[in-house]
């Protein structure tokens, strides 16, 4: 690979601007577009000449910005070029955008099939923001293995990336049954981490498919009752929660029912620090001064004498 010291000026439309290499080309921002009308183009896009004339290997939202604009694109050539160089042009002229971890997946896609392992990880890992041996490293190639279609939810952000663990555990079938649960939803990490593993879980303690699990937590009534995604999301996980955890979800819902009768009306929140090991509960509250200090005094006294605390008292002790 060589890059020529000439520059020249080209028409945007004899530039083909469009290759598998080009794995964050994206609509050029106005701010790019607005910079370019004021002062020009600044920096030359590198393309490579074929058969069918000039191609782009790097400036895709300069040569679209310029096209908008019907102004020439100022660029340097590149001769001897093969794929993996394209590749790895193009991902130095962007090192300065931030990257999320779709956009390294798309990355990886682009050179996984050019190189062995090794060299992705040596090579391109850390051109993406990623250390070789690291925990992401490893995520992030399992994530190649994936199906398509999850690898399309990870670019589009409705998955994260720790999701690569569970969804491994799973079969095919397994993972095409919970596709639903996140096609058009954005998890958090923690909140996607445990209802995969729910799910897997549940089902393999039960004998039974992830779908099968699904259907009888009534996590598939949910997806067709047209909630908000964070109500959707929220009801899902606990649907997912209470079939893994059935006895501990029923406890806790009685324990939020008692301490909310107990602690209602007043500055002072509990919870049950344990997992019902005992029944006790931890009693906290945020105060700013002296004043907001005797008022949470005199609460805590009025809080002793609830009815509802023989209620927490019998949780976990078998006695309930």
């Amino acid at each position: 690979m060589h890059l020529s010291n000439e520059i020249f000026t080209a028409p945007a439309d004899n530039i083909n601007n469009s290759g598998a290499h080009l794995f964050w080309a994206d609509t050029p921002d106005t701010s790019l577009a607005d910079s370019i009308e004021e002062f020009g183009q600044s920096t030359p896009v590198l393309v490579y000449e074929s058969q069918n004339g000039l191609n782009l290997v790097a400036g895709h939202a300069r040569v679209s910005a310029l096209h908008n604009l019907g102004r020439p694109v100022l660029a340097r050539m590149v001769e001897d070029i093969n794929e993996t160089d394209k590749g790895l042009l193009y991902l130095t002229d962007n090192l300065q955008r931030p990257m999320d971890d779709g956009m390294r997946l798309k990355a990886l896609e682009f050179f996984a099939p050019l190189m062995e392992e090794k060299s992705l990880k040596s090579n391109i890992l850390p051109r993406l923001g990623i250390k070789p041996k690291s925990k992401d490293a490893k995520l992030l190639v399992g994530w190649l293995t994936m199906d398509q279609t999850w690898r399309d939810l990870l670019k589009q952000g409705n998955i994260p990336l720790a999701s690569a663990t569970p969804l491994s555990r799973m079969t095919s079938e397994d993972r095409q049954a919970a596709e639903p649960l996140f096609t058009g939803f954005s998890w958090s990490r923690s909140n996607a981490v445990n209802v995969l593993n729910w799910l897997f879980e549940t089902a393999k303690m039960n004998d039974q498919s992830v779908q099968e699990v699904m259907h009888t937590a009534g996590m598939i009534k949910i997806l067709s009752q047209g909630l908000s995604p964070k109500d959707t999301i929220a009801r899902l996980a606990n649907a997912a929660r209470l079939a893994r955890y059935p006895e501990l979800t029923k406890l806790q819902d009685r324990f939020t029912a008692a301490a909310g009768e107990i602690t209602g009306g007043t500055r002072w929140r509990m919870i049950q620090p344990n997992n019902f090991e005992t029944g006790g509960a931890e009693l906290t509250v945020q105060i700013k001064d002296a004043a907001q200090l005797k008022r949470a005094v005199a609460e805590m006294t009025d809080l002793a004498d609830a009815p509802a605390w023989e209620k927490l008292w019998k949780l976990g002790s078998g006695n309930d």
